[in-house]
């Protein structure tokens, strides 16, 4: 009798067929259909990552109402560019935990991640030239910044959903 050493080894009678599988590594599940369950080590790179996003996010608000509140951006004094900067630093935080989480997952992940990185790098850069050649044009369209910021971001999750049907 040929014994059978592997997983698609064929046995010449097909009494081994009802053991082989087209759905490898999918745990019998349709991997297209349905999302693939997370290990343990994917659960805490994805809780990690919340924490240190999340900190960052929240320093982030907290200086944000604390330099609307506090930062009199519209008056004369110089220091209005401090208070005006001063939600730039738990945004670098954000970038940080971005890119270290970006070094913890695996290849798969990651490259999800960069599609949808870059289709919202794309978009904030069309919008940005869109926004600047109007206003050479004369058009000048109020809160500007804010608009490319909010395509891009928006562009970074829709790209990410997209990565993750595919």
């Amino acid at each position: 009798m040929l014994e059978l050493t592997r997983k698609l080894d064929r046995s010449p009678n097909g009494a081994h067929a009802q053991d082989m599988t087209n759905n490898l590594d999918t745990n019998g599940r349709n991997a297209t259909r349905e999302p693939r369950e997370m290990s343990a080590g994917d659960r805490k790179i994805s809780r990690r990552y919340l924490i240190e996003f999340g900190a960052g996010m929240i320093a982030y608000v907290i200086c944000l109402i604390e330099t609307l509140t506090w930062g009199h951006l519209d008056g004369e004094s110089s220091a209005r560019f401090a208070w005006a900067l001063l939600p730039v630093v738990p945004a670098l935080w954000i970038v940080v935990a971005v890119m270290r989480h970006m070094r913890r997952v695996d290849a798969y992940q990651r490259q999800m991640l960069f599609q949808g990185l870059s289709l919202g790098f794309a978009l904030a850069m069309v919008a940005s030239v869109t926004m600047g050649f109007l206003a050479i044009a004369g058009l000048l369209i109020p809160d500007m910044a804010w608009i490319i910021f909010g395509v891009g971001m928006l562009g970074w999750l829709v790209g990410s959903q997209i990565a993750k049907i595919r």
